[in-house]
């Protein structure tokens, strides 16, 4: 028996393998919901059209249907972040944030929801194409890639449609900033909406 397995006796041993073991375990932690918010400045329309728009929810690719923020560390990749999700998804809050914006814009007079039973003049259709943490290049941007189109109700016609894209830089290599920044990609992203709708209805 060697010298170690006589000085520290059955229990012992037992002591310094659990021990060992601790210190490979992964330390624990916790998981953070982060609310993606609109920090302006708000937007007003300096025109005002005397109708109804319509918002359609937001169509969303599979992907970002997981509440979960995403990044991207190689090209042609999406990936999750593990411990950091958004308080809804992310679809349902982008329509939210867009018609609060576009309310108090006052570009419409009124804006409802599609299915709603509101008769509207104009109908809004949003798809969220690419909403991720680009971190190839660490700390990153964030890129937001939204396609919307207007439709005309009455004739069924297509009154405008456009890509928006917006890239902001994150402040620090971590989820909360990439958050911070998907906030004000939002913002400028809806600003550009607003400007846009406002053009396409004169």
């Amino acid at each position: 028996m060697s010298p170690m397995r006589t000085l520290l006796g059955p229990l012992g041993l037992i002591l310094l393998a659990l021990l060992a073991g601790c210190s490979v375990l992964p330390q624990r932690t916790t998981e953070t919901h982060y609310l993606l918010t609109d920090p302006g400045p708000l937007l007003f329309s300096a025109y005002n059209h005397p109708g109804v728009l319509l918002l359609r929810e937001m169509d969303v690719p599979a992907f970002y249907q997981a509440p979960r923020l995403a990044y991207s560390r190689e090209a042609g990749t999406r990936s999750h972040y593990e411990l950091a999700r958004w308080t809804e998804p992310v679809g349902q809050r982008l329509t939210w944030l867009l018609r609060q914006r576009i309310e108090q814009s006052g570009v419409f007079d009124t804006v409802a929801a599609l299915g709603s039973g509101v008769v509207g003049d104009y109908q809004l259709n949003t798809r969220l194409v690419d909403f991720f943490h680009e971190a190839t290049d660490p700390p990153g941007v964030v890129l937001l890639v939204l396609e919307a189109e207007l439709i005309h109700r009455e004739s069924a016609r297509l009154a405008s449609h456009r890509l928006f894209v917006s890239q902001i830089p994150l402040a620090r290599y971590d989820a909360a900033a990439a958050a911070d920044a998907m906030g004000i990609a939002a913002n400028h992203v809806i600003d550009e909406v607003i400007l846009w709708l406002e053009q396409s209805i004169r």
